[in-house]
């Protein structure tokens, strides 16, 4: 007869312990506790605070603890723990400056479609009749100094930036077979949208999620994802006199929109579909060439005699899959109803 007591062990040690072979559930049940302790931190600790939690100062120490414990930290983690997995597995190979110049720029439309849609969802959202809903982490700096500005790029876009490419690019991409790449596409888009926390962003937020696997996919490595979210907050930085995002602090209804967002942020949408359609055409023609040139058929052959490694897609589907969805859900539900 089975203990019950050795059953629950069990069940507690499978959940929520790391396992030899990691499934891409678990990493996501990480991600997910972290993020929801940081933000109880937060909340917690804002009115003890001698500055206040949207300021530079409480930005620049948050974000890069976030970025380490929910994303840096487990992939490192369960990549050194996995002996199928490897750092040089999840960072991926070298497929030459090319490809990631061809990421860094396509990070302009980037930044321009984020931009918009930043302006109209604030829009459509007031339209509604709703309260502006603010993103859990948000920074506001009203200081246009030199030093402000750069800790802001570093400390807010850089290595948050950096912490995406490495979890969900890196590690997550890398958690998914061949034959379940499209699954893990939408599932990766699906959780870097649901992991920003930020409402007002969120249709930007999505398109940036799907660019970058796409880009993981066509160059081979996280470097690409990298530079093109690092080109995305320098075109958001430096071209606002192209087009400029609305400040929601100081928003009560949609009127308070002036007519000059929708005169940049809609043409900037069709420009930035010509661009993307570009850089996907030049991408899909790099991966073309790079494995019919590359690739020979002693290298197929060998990478066809290495078993696979990575487990079922299924497996992902578990408690801790589970557990981390009603914890991004609750979070979701506090934000907008906060």
């Amino acid at each position: 007869m089975n203990d019950p007591f050795e059953a629950v062990k069990s069940f507690f040690r499978n959940t929520f312990l790391p396992q030899k072979r990691t499934n891409w559930g678990y990493p996501l049940f990480i991600m997910a506790a972290a993020l929801a302790s940081l933000y109880i931190a937060k909340e917690l600790l804002a009115s003890f605070l001698p500055f206040t939690s949207t300021s530079i100062v409480f930005s620049s120490l948050v974000m890069p603890l976030l970025t380490l414990l929910a994303l840096i930290a487990p992939a490192i983690s369960l990549s050194s723990g996995d002996t199928d997995l490897s750092i040089n597995g999840i960072t991926g190979k070298f497929t030459g400056i090319g490809p990631l110049l061809i990421a860094f720029f396509s990070g302009v439309p980037l930044g321009l479609v984020n931009s918009a849609f930043h302006n109209l969802m604030a829009y459509l959202w007031l339209r509604l009749g709703r309260s502006m809903v603010f993103p859990a982490f948000m920074c506001y700096n009203a200081d246009d100094s030199l030093a402000s500005q750069v800790l802001q790029i570093v400390t807010v876009d850089a290595i948050p930036s950096l912490g995406v490419s490495i979890f969900f690019t890196g590690l997550m991409y890398s958690l998914f077979r061949e034959e379940n790449k499209l699954a893990g596409t939408i599932i990766i888009t699906l959780f870097y949208s649901l992991y920003s926390l930020n409402m007002i962003d969120i249709a930007g937020i999505a398109i940036t999620g799907l660019w970058i696997v796409i880009l993981r996919r066509k160059t081979g490595n996280i470097m690409a994802p990298f530079l093109s979210m690092i080109a995305m907050k320098l075109t958001q930085f430096f071209f606002t006199f192209i087009i400029s995002e609305v400040d929601i602090t100081t928003l009560q209804t949609y009127s308070d929109i002036p007519v000059s967002f929708f005169y940049t942020s809609i043409p900037a949408l069709f420009v930035s579909a010509i661009l993307f359609g570009f850089f996907k055409a030049s991408l899909d023609d790099f991966e073309r060439t790079y494995y019919s040139d590359m690739l020979g058929r002693e290298v197929d052959a060998e990478l066809e005699e290495q078993p696979v490694k990575i487990l079922p897609f299924v497996k992902g589907l578990n408690v801790s899959l589970l557990i981390a969805v009603i914890i991004l859900v609750g979070l979701w539900i506090r934000i907008l109803t906060v």
